[in-house]
This record gives structure tokens, C-alpha cells and sequence, in this order.
């Protein structure tokens, strides 16, 4: 990670990180949603591409959703994980707009070929329960892992041969 995303990954967190303290301590006052995108195998990006162009194929992705989306909000890579925080997030509706942009947007970098879950979490009305409290790392952590219990919206996209 160059320094310049690792600063780019530390503003998202440190973001996510204020969001949650905001949300915790005034219930349901601010309203957001987090959008997840996963490519399920990164071996078979590494398989197909070669591991220093399936990298640069997941750089391109980075660059196209920074470019599509509201000044608001903030994209963040870990791996093969996207993470997009989106602010003033405005209902159901105009969050599943935002998946299917998404979507098209992830099939423009020629990464079809692998099997990606989008995820919608949307936060309108405070927090999961969580135990204590918890960093913004550690809350993605347990979003990924609970994903089908605390999502909004979930698609798969299959590969495309």
C-alpha cells in the first residue's frame, strides 16, 4: 500500500471511527450506510491476471469508485475488500442505486471473471449490538462476519466466462 492510500485508508477509519462514536452517543441522531465489496477469490485474480497485474486490475477499481462517488463519501481498499463509506445515506431506495452504480462500475475493471458480494448495511436507527466499544477495523470485522444477519441488501454477482 502506497503511502498515499495508507493515508487515504487511516482518514476512512478515522471517519468510520467518529461516525460510530457520534451514533453511539446520540441513538439514532445521524444516519449512514457502509457498502462492502468482496472478491471472493483473490487466488483466481492471481491465477488469470498474474499477481502484479490482478493488484494493479484491483488499484483500478480503487480509482473508478473514487471517481463515481459523492465528495461525501470515502472509499477505503483492504486487500481484496472494498469499503464505502457513505454519509448522509437517504433511505432504501437510494442506497440500491448506489449498488447497481457500484456493480457497473466493478464489471468495467474486467474483474467479472470472479465471484464479488456486494453488501449494504444502512444505519438509520443507531448500531448493532456490539460489546463495549469497538474501533472502526473492528466493526467492519464484525459486519463482514455477520454480514446476512446485519445487511440491508446483499447481492452475488457470479463470475463471467
Amino acid at each position: 500500500m502506497s503511502h498515499e492510500e495508507n493515508d487515504v485508508h487511516e482518514k476512512f477509519l478515522f471517519t468510520l471511527d467518529w461516525l460510530l462514536a457520534v451514533t453511539r452517543r446520540y441513538s439514532s441522531s445521524l444516519e449512514f450506510g457502509l457498502a462492502h465489496i468482496n472478491f471472493e477469490n483473490p487466488g483466481a485474480l492471481g491465477d488469470a491476471y498474474g499477481a502484479p497485474l490482478a493488484s494493479h486490475k484491483l488499484d483500478d477499481v480503487l480509482l473508478l469508485l473514487r471517481k463515481a462517488i459523492r465528495k461525501t463519501d470515502l472509499v477505503a481498499r483492504d486487500g481484496a475488500d472494498f469499503w464505502i463509506l457513505l454519509p448522509h445515506a437517504t433511505g432504501e431506495e437510494k442506497l440500491a442505486d448506489r449498488i447497481r452504480e457500484i456493480v457497473d462500475l466493478t464489471s468495467q475493471s474486467g474483474l467479472q471473471i470472479v465471484e464479488r458480494d456486494l453488501t449494504l448495511y444502512s444505519f438509520p436507527k443507531g448500531l448493532p449490538e456490539l460489546e463495549g466499544e469497538v474501533s472502526a477495523y473492528e466493526f467492519l470485522s464484525h459486519l463482514k462476519q455477520n454480514h446476512s444477519t446485519l445487511a440491508s441488501r446483499e447481492l452475488c454477482l457470479l463470475p463471467q466466462k
